[in-house]
């Protein structure tokens, strides 16, 4: 009886020997990486690393008083991104994902962690190995926000306006709502180029992009469509109200006291009358802009309500110009870039060829982005 009362025992003390060097070989691994490592039991936090607590700026001993969902910010795990769940015991974590937590001055930083089950110091845990890749969704967020923007002017480029085009015409398919495309070409740019210098052009398409700015409201889209032309989409929109904001862009521009003067020629279409497609629209407002510019005529104001195409809808609402909102959107400034080339283009030998040259070429095809 003695003896078996020994063995056993011994087997004790060997068993929790294997216990403790298992969670000290655990400890020195984790010691040794560069990702922070969270080991819970449960959510409760049994085990944190040195990156752990550079991560999240809270000490070893006041992390192993917390609970891992403190850390979290609140909703971030159901913006996890995840292939899959995994429970362990009262908690879930997802497998790989990613998610927000905040720091113990408030900064937030966005992880990519893992998670995955193991015995710690004789205990089924959960072991969080978790990157900090807030540096890196920033970067795509620059990224993305560079690729959807004209370095010149600040403004959308073509990418946004066939992006925000899409996104209106699903959002009017829903609601029944029209809106409309205005499509502006800046006169005599060319010559602006020619007698002033590349520089100065370059300022004059800023200046316009400040103007369309403060004629639009913070729901509207200003882009630069390409070289001189700008284009503003303006949702919930009808075709006298869009005639309205087109009146105060030109008016805005003929008081400007700044030189060189500037005037622009503009196309208007809107959705669905004058087409159900991107490329319909963006060719009905070329159309009229170059029949515009062809006719060499006075542009036609907001009480005019004649075009050039033919297709009419039905009565449209009155009273958009009290809705604009005059507050100027920030953006980079460009005057002071030297040397960059506005992709101005000179006038055609007569305006007539010029107009039947868009009228033969779809403006899609022209600027259609692969």
């Amino acid at each position: 009886m003695h003896t078996k009362m020994a063995e056993r025992g011994q087997e004790v003390l060997t068993q929790e020997a294997a216990r403790q060097e298992s969670a000290a070989v655990i400890q020195r691994l984790a010691e040794a990486m560069g990702s922070a490592i969270f080991i819970c039991e449960g959510e409760q936090l049994r085990y944190v690393n040195h990156a752990a607590e550079t991560l999240t700026e809270y000490t070893r001993e006041e992390l192993l008083t917390m609970n891992f969902g403190e850390l979290v910010i609140p909703g971030s795990r159901e913006l996890v991104v995840s292939r899959g769940r995994m429970h362990q015991q009262d908690s879930e974590f997802a497998p790989q994902g990613e998610l927000k937590i905040l720091t113990k001055d408030g900064a937030e930083r966005c992880l990519d962690v893992t998670a995955a089950p193991i015995e710690f110091d004789g205990v089924s845990t959960t072991l969080i190995s978790a990157f900090d890749i807030t540096e890196c969704k920033r970067a795509e967020q620059q990224a993305q926000l560079l690729a959807m923007t004209d370095p010149l002017t600040g403004l959308g480029n073509y990418r946004r306006i066939l992006g925000v085009l899409n996104a209106e015409i699903e959002r009017s398919g829903r609601t029944g709502r029209s809106f409309a495309l205005l499509l502006l070409d800046v006169d005599g740019l060319k010559e602006i180029n020619d007698r002033n210098g590349h520089l100065v052009g370059s300022r004059a398409l800023c200046r316009l992009g400040d103007v369309l700015r403060a004629c639009c409201r913070a729901i509207d889209t200003v882009a630069r469509y390409g070289g001189d032309e700008f284009s503003v989409i303006l949702p919930e929109t009808t075709v006298d109200a869009a005639r309205v904001v087109a009146s105060r862009i030109r008016k805005v521009l003929a008081k400007d006291s700044q030189q060189p003067p500037l005037s622009v020629s503009i196309g208007v279409a809107a959705y669905p009358q004058d087409g159900e497609t991107i490329e319909a629209l963006l060719e009905m407002a070329d159309r009229e802009l170059y029949g515009i510019k062809s006719r060499g005529t006075e542009k036609p104001s907001s009480s005019v309500p004649s075009r050039m195409i033919s297709p009419a809808g039905p009565p449209h609402r009155e009273g958009f110009s009290d809705k604009l909102d005059s507050k100027q959107l920030p953006r980079d400034s460009a005057s002071s870039t030297t040397g960059r080339l506005n992709g101005s283009r000179g006038p055609a030998k007569n305006g007539n060829s010029r107009a039947e040259k868009s009228r033969q070429s779809s403006v899609w095809r022209r600027k259609i982005i692969d």
